[in-house]
């Protein structure tokens, strides 16, 4: 899990790699879904920025405290993370 303070970007990078094979490989589509503390899902600010084959990086914009779940798909795979969402960098 990761811990930022409202406002701020957090950035996750994800692979995607043949089972078989092992090799990187670029998915389709790469799509990012965020259950947001009030409950929401949304797709809201999610970028989604290919820095190599099979490489991207997954930004998600925050404007609340709380919570966040981030479900990222891309074919077959499936990533999911949890982001701790704080008022101030001073709140534990």
């Amino acid at each position: 899990m990761s811990k930022i303070i409202i406002g701020e970007t957090d950035i996750s990078q994800v692979s995607f790699r043949n089972p078989s094979t092992g090799q990187l490989f670029d998915p389709s589509s790469v799509d990012g879904i965020v259950k947001k503390p009030d409950g929401s899902i949304t797709a809201v600010p999610v970028t989604v920025t290919k820095l190599e084959t099979g490489v991207y990086n997954i930004e998600v914009a925050t404007d609340a405290a709380g919570l966040w779940y981030l479900t990222i798909t891309g074919d077959s795979k499936k990533f999911e993370k949890t982001i701790c969402v704080v008022r101030s960098s001073t709140t534990p």
